[in-house]
């Protein structure tokens, strides 16, 4: 499981997700920081996203649903990053972003190389498959 490159995409996305919980994502002047479970939304989209990466490293065995899984929780991270763009447009004047406030694209990205290592995987498996499948046939 560890051994294959894609986990090793995903244990990196997982940690940058799980990372949000603790990171801020905006600084107001004359205020404590924004955190990003300060706000219900951006909490529950870290949640979700932290539960679909989780749960896509430890289906290798099933490739093509850890593919959908994959496609799913890259359509997750680009709404969640949507959404920080939107608050990012709309701040108030003397609001700094950190740069934790990309983590979700970066995911996304990330994510989306796993996926093209899975993609490759489960071609390779395919083509393994036909050609014993056509020696099979020649012998008899």
């Amino acid at each position: 499981m560890i051994q294959r490159v894609q986990t090793l995409f995903l244990l990196i996305t997982f940690g940058l997700i799980v990372s949000l919980f603790y990171n801020k994502l905006c600084y107001a002047p004359q205020t404590e920081p924004i955190f990003f479970t300060d706000f219900t939304p951006f909490l529950i989209l870290t949640i979700i996203s932290a539960v679909i990466c989780f749960f896509t490293i430890f289906i290798f065995k099933h490739r093509i649903l850890q593919i959908r899984m994959c496609i799913f929780n890259i359509l997750v991270l680009l709404g969640y990053q949507a959404w920080i763009a939107y608050a990012f447009f709309t701040r108030e004047p003397g609001v700094a972003f950190s740069i934790s406030a990309v983590f979700p694209v970066v995911c996304a990205i990330l994510t989306f190389t796993a996926l093209r290592y899975i993609a490759r995987d489960e071609a390779m498996v395919r083509s393994a498959n036909t050609l014993r499948s056509v020696r099979r046939n020649r012998k008899k």
